[in-house]
């Protein structure tokens, strides 16, 4: 698929996008003050807060020059990289994952910021190095660049570092099955790996020159953030970070032939992530979705409320703050994952339907931002924001509604939290820059 750009002179304020935009959040706000009111009655206020520093920063961003923004890109990444490393060093362990800075007055979760810097690294790339025809998989993995090697040694040291965590914690806590650590074989084994195929690589870069692309290989841009965020634990928020990527891949064009490869390739991935990849308790969720009686009480407990509560709001709803699910406290996270079920149980099918629609009407206008680019780095830009909003929602309603297994992936604009709402709006301001007449630094 390849993107099409208009000329500068058929931009307009995308006055739709903009007021869609304001809108849905709004009736965040109101359906969090009903959700929240019981445990945390000023949470609609906060969230509230984070709405108006959302609005500053997107307007900031989308007033950037799009050149200022491709600059911008791989410093981005940098320290995006090395928040999810600090995250996983001195991070403040919440309900059993690791995915947040305590920065005093409030947290900061670096796996929202590796969606931004995913989308502007990706554009960046693909908007530079353009392959007629589509690109091919050897293309995208490279499998000679010297990134690669570089993913094994931080492989093997992560693995060594993480293998002996668990097993100083589980002596120091006295426990009677102590983990083992990686044996010795296998560390050497890693780095011998690392250094033939960093020699391979290095002669191959002598050989056809000296080439960014062949030091660099865009997989391995995507799956750095990709494992890091993964391996706090977030699944859902890793998944959300391949599939922009993906995403914008797609749109940057690939060849039919490949893409039908990678398809084939992704499955065999999945198979064997399922093996030595998930954790037992995301293996759980997936077994509960499949058989959700299965474990109701338990691994199943948050996706039968949610189904509850939505089911039980019928056409119309029971009416603003009369949910019984939510005001007793029997639907969990109810503001933040499944806050699509407090809507559904209060606001009926109406609501949700409308909501939908709007979502589905600010993907719809985002894209649009691709169209009238004026270059392809922000056509790129444009597609990856929309694709950000558009899975968040996917993921999160179909998860709320029993269709996809339960993963932590929030609704865009509509679930509580300070980092999840600042980066949704700066990337609608991503889409908005797209398109603007006028852009100053």
């Amino acid at each position: 698929m390849s993107i099409s750009t208009a000329p500068e002179s058929t931009q307009r304020w995308p006055l739709g996008l903009i007021g869609v935009a304001a809108l849905i959040p709004l009736l965040g706000v109101l359906n969090l003050s009903s959700a929240a009111r019981a445990t945390m009655p000023d949470l609609w206020f906060k969230q509230l807060l984070w709405l108006c520093g959302g609005f500053v920063a997107g307007a900031v961003v989308a007033r950037l020059r799009a050149s200022t923004l491709e600059l911008l890109s791989y410093p981005l990444y940098a320290v995006t990289c090395v928040l999810l490393v600090a995250v996983l060093a001195v991070g403040t362990p919440i309900k059993g994952a690791q995915r947040w800075l305590d920065l005093g007055a409030f947290n900061m979760q670096p796996s929202e910021l590796a969606k931004l810097a995913m989308i502007l690294v990706c554009a960046r790339y693909f908007s530079r190095f353009e392959m007629p025809g589509g690109y091919t998989l050897v293309a995208l993995l490279r499998p000679l660049n010297l990134s690669r090697p570089l993913g094994i040694l931080a492989f093997a040291a992560y693995r060594y570092v993480h293998t002996r965590a668990k097993h100083d914690a589980a002596l120091a806590a006295g426990a009677t099955d102590i983990p083992s650590i990686d044996p010795l074989w296998l560390t050497i084994a890693l780095v011998a790996l690392a250094l033939v195929w960093g020699a391979l690589g290095a002669l191959d870069l002598v050989r056809s020159g000296v080439d960014a692309k062949r030091i660099v290989a865009p997989i391995d841009v995507v799956m750095v953030p990709f494992i890091l965020v993964l391996v706090e634990p977030d699944l859902g928020t890793a998944s959300i970070v391949l599939a922009v990527a993906a995403t914008i891949i797609l749109f940057a064009g690939m060849r039919p032939r490949d893409l039908a490869v990678a398809s084939v390739g992704v499955v065999g991935v999945a198979v064997l992530a399922w093996s030595f990849v998930l954790h037992d308790y995301q293996r759980k969720r997936v077994y509960t979705f499949l058989n959700p009686e299965s474990d109701i009480q338990g691994a199943g407990y948050h996706a039968a409320q949610s189904i509850i509560a939505v089911g039980s709001g019928e056409i119309t709803g029971k009416g603003y703050g009369h949910g019984t699910q939510t005001q007793l406290s029997f639907l969990p996270e109810n503001h933040t994952d499944f806050v699509f079920s407090v809507l559904g149980e209060e606001w009926g099918f109406v609501g949700g339907t409308i909501l939908i629609v709007l979502l589905f009407a600010l993907v719809t206008l985002m894209l649009r931002g691709a169209r009238r680019a004026t270059d392809r780095f922000s056509a790129l830009m444009a597609v990856g924001a929309a694709s950000m909003i558009f899975w968040h929602a996917f993921i999160n309603i179909g998860m709320v509604i029993g269709v996809l297994p339960v993963v932590g992936v929030t609704l865009p604009l509509m679930s509580y939290g300070g980092s999840s709402m600042i980066t949704k709006i700066i990337a609608i301001g991503f889409a908005v820059n797209a398109q603007l007449p006028r852009k100053v630094t």
